[in-house]
């Protein structure tokens, strides 16, 4: 009878993978991913049969833990600025608590490695944070650029934020304040 998989071991490849991704691209082998989990290659294929399969898992554990981050509670009632503003202090907090995991993130986004059932399940754990933004810009920007102002400047001003709060982390708050002022009035229609 075969041993059940170790969750220990299962969390350990993830975290060397998540490492050395953020460290080297994914380029990183699963050699190396394997020797920084402290396991034996092999093991680390008894796990995820393929080097895809360990950054499409890798892929998903980030984003939910992100999706989490970000969806929160958080006070009800509050005005659509404040709703959204909300959203990115908790997505700014995710990405600085989480450095490394938000390097590998970016690289995995970037890979053409994902796999489209994998995208969709992404897709679906935002859907409620993207309903927020997108009833909180209603009325304020112009519809037709919504889906331009969450994907693209929305995210790549956060990416920013996060990079300029990290070099400079004694300046967070006008950082971040900045960052979300220039998303919001730069979105007004």
């Amino acid at each position: 009878m075969a041993r059940p998989l170790s969750e220990e071991k299962r969390d350990a490849i993830l975290a060397a993978a998540a490492e050395l991704i953020a460290a080297l691209g994914l380029g990183a082998s699963t050699a190396k991913i394997a020797k920084a989990a402290g396991v034996a290659e092999g093991t680390l294929f008894t796990y995820f049969p393929t080097k895809d399969d360990l950054l499409n898992q890798l892929f998903l554990e980030i984003e939910t833990d992100l999706a989490a981050a970000v969806l929160a509670a958080g006070p009800a009632g509050s005005d659509p600025r404040d709703r959204v503003r909300q959203l990115w202090d908790r997505m700014i907090d995710w990405g600085l608590a989480n450095p490394v995991r938000r390097k590998a993130l970016r690289q995995l986004k970037v890979s053409g490695r994902i796999r489209a059932d994998i995208l969709r399940r992404f897709d679906v754990q935002f859907r409620e944070a993207r309903a927020v933004v997108e009833q909180s810009l209603a009325g304020h920007c112009d519809p037709a650029r919504m889906p331009f102002y969450i994907d693209t400047v929305l995210l790549g001003l956060a990416e920013i934020v996060m990079d300029a709060i990290t070099a400079n982390p004694k300046d967070q708050e006008p950082i971040r304040q900045a960052g979300f002022d220039l998303f919001w009035k730069g979105t007004a229609a």
